[in-house]
Order: C-alpha cells, then sequence, then structure tokens
C-alpha cells in the first residue's frame, strides 16, 4: 500500500467537494423544516388574528428557543455523521482512483482492498477481476 493511501484511511474528510455536499443537502433539510414551522406559526397567528381570536404570543415564546436549540444539536450530529457516511463512500472511490493509477503506471498485481465498513465493496471486486485480465493480458 502506498503512503497516500494509508494517509487517506486516516483522513475523514477524503473528497471534500462531495462530502460537503452531502452535508449540506443534510442541513438545508434540517433548515428548511424550520423555517417551515416558523411560516406554519405566522400563517396560524395570521389566521387566528382575522378570525377576531387573539392568540398568546408568549406560547411562540417559549416554544421556539427549544426548537432552535433541537435543530443545532441536530444540525451538528448530522454534520458528524455525514463526515462519517460520506467517508465510507468517498475513500473507496479515492482508493480505487490511486489503485487503477497503479495499474496505470504499470505496476502488476495491484489489488483494492478496502475497509470491512467501506461502502462498494461490489465495485472494488469488480475492478479487482478487471485489474487481474489487465495482468494476464499483458503476461500473455
Amino acid at each position: 500500500m502506498n503512503r497516500s493511501g494509508n494517509r487517506a484511511r486516516r483522513i475523514k474528510v477524503v473528497d471534500g467537494r462531495f462530502q460537503y455536499r452531502m452535508i449540506a443537502i443534510s442541513l438545508s433539510m434540517i433548515l428548511l423544516g424550520l423555517l417551515l414551522f416558523l411560516g406554519l406559526t405566522a400563517l396560524y397567528y395570521a389566521i387566528a388574528r382575522a378570525a377576531g381570536m387573539a392568540p398568546d404570543p408568549r406560547v411562540l415564546l417559549l416554544i421556539l428557543p427549544p426548537l432552535l436549540l433541537n435543530d443545532l444539536a441536530i444540525m451538528v450530529v448530522v454534520m458528524l455523521i455525514g463526515v462519517i457516511m460520506s467517508h465510507r463512500i468517498a475513500g473507496p472511490v479515492y482508493r480505487i482512483a490511486e489503485d487503477i493509477d497503479r495499474v496505470l503506471s504499470g505496476e502488476r498485481g495491484v489489488r483494492v482492498s478496502l475497509r470491512r465498513k467501506d461502502a462498494l465493496e461490489d465495485l472494488a471486486e469488480k475492478v479487482n477481476q478487471l485489474i487481474e485480465h489487465i495482468d494476464d493480458a499483458r503476461a500473455g
């Protein structure tokens, strides 16, 4: 295993563009949920006022801080899980690309090896079969 391959296995952000995009999408969904809640709350107050009811604005002040704290905690958890889960995809892609580069440079006997919890095991197996085929063609 080459040195850069070992280092990439310890680093959690291997493909920042891909990984951060996944996290951003997850966080956007949480923010969208919060905005939807706030929008529906404003709509409720508008409808209540139009109907002549007087909703107590203190209720919103009681609900909003715990909701914001909850969303903040969920965002932190989503970021952590996002980095870990996306690493299980980006890490194998990085590893497979490194091994393909080794084969393209003429090295023989290269095999893609992934960690137990990594995704894309089937792809790694197919790449290994392709590498074996290339090695056989070079030898023959």
